[in-house]
């Protein structure tokens, strides 16, 4: 039997499917963040080991070399980490031959029917990535925590404490809020409130000890996300200055591949992939707005919810010689 195995490696988690010639699934793993750029090279190394590991012990077969690997890789695509890559699959044996591609690769594969257009990504970070009819790729953003990955979780999660912090200080007075059932917090609203929860303290002024104190890393930061956009639904302000801003920026990211790739069609196929910004329907609406009001292109969204299916995809058409990478 000739096996292909697909990895989806990123800041969060790290999934690996096993899959025979015709891409049915035979077994999958899941294991912790493989973006060496947040976790450092061991870890990342560890994390995708693990996935891989757990994919064969879930087929039921023994494990053995696959024919061939295809690796989507957050933070993972340089030259000098696929030699790191390439020397980690020699002396595990993984596979035979072994494809290496940036995680947005994944999502265009698995998000156009012919891995043409443009792919974001919106999950503890944030890139897009593309490919013209004639081959050409092209990608923006990917920059990570440090200063990039605007429009992600992360970067979200980041301008929500930012605006907490100033209105816990008193820098910055908290808007006309909407609020539901009740009056208006005097002591920064629904967003410090629903942050204190997240971080588990009972005033905002704690926000140092809980974040730095505790040592909190990107991934965990990223994880505050979801009480910003839950915010959000009484306070008109978290969704105009930060939310709706954060799809702009994926818009502006998406764009820049496009014209990179010297877009000509009014129609931009857009494979959309990332827990964050597919459960945020208001980035979404405000980055594809962004696309048609400043690059005029209506985009043919597609969600992708399982990038690892665009991994198999890839080392499929590969295999087969449909598609050099």
């Amino acid at each position: 039997m000739t096996y292909l195995i697909g990895v989806d490696g990123g800041g969060t988690s790290t999934v690996a499917r096993l899959a025979d010639p015709g891409g049915r699934t035979l077994g999958e793993g899941v294991a912790g963040p493989s973006n060496v750029k947040a976790v450092g090279v061991e870890a990342g190394l560890s994390a995708l080991g693990a996935a891989i590991d757990a994919a064969w012990a879930a087929s039921g077969l023994a494990p053995a070399p696959a024919a061939l690997a295809c690796l989507g890789l957050a933070g993972f695509d340089r030259p000098d980490d696929k030699a790191i890559l390439r020397s980690w699959n020699t002396s595990r044996n993984v596979s035979a031959e072994l494809i290496l591609v940036n995680d947005g690769d994944l999502v265009l594969a698995a998000g156009t029917g012919d891995n043409i257009g443009v792919a974001v990504i919106g999950g503890t970070g944030s890139i897009a990535v593309g490919r013209a009819a004639d081959g050409r790729k092209a990608r923006a953003g990917g920059w990570g925590h440090v200063f990039g990955d605007e429009g992600s979780a992360y970067g979200v999660a980041v301008a929500g404490l930012r605006l907490a912090a100033r209105r816990v200080d008193g820098r910055q007075a908290l808007g006309v809020l909407k609020a539901k059932d009740r009056p208006v917090d005097p002591g920064g609203g629904p967003l410090v409130e629903r942050l204190c929860r997240a971080l588990g303290v009972d005033r905002g002024e704690d926000f140092i000890t809980a974040v730095y104190g505790r040592g909190m890393d990107r991934a965990a930061i990223a994880g505050l996300a979801p009480a910003v956009v839950a915010a959000g639904a009484d306070d008109p302000e978290v969704v105009s200055w930060i939310l709706e801003p954060a799809g702009y920026d994926l818009g502006q990211t998406a764009l820049a591949v496009a014209r990179a790739l010297g877009w000509s069609s009014p129609v931009l196929p857009l494979a959309m992939a990332g827990s964050f910004l597919l459960s945020t329907p208001v980035v979404v609406d405000a980055m594809i707005g962004y696309l048609a009001a400043v690059g005029k292109l209506q985009a043919l969204d597609a969600r992708v919810p399982e990038p690892v299916a665009g991994a198999i995809t890839l080392a499929r058409l590969h295999i087969n010689g449909s598609l050099s990478l």
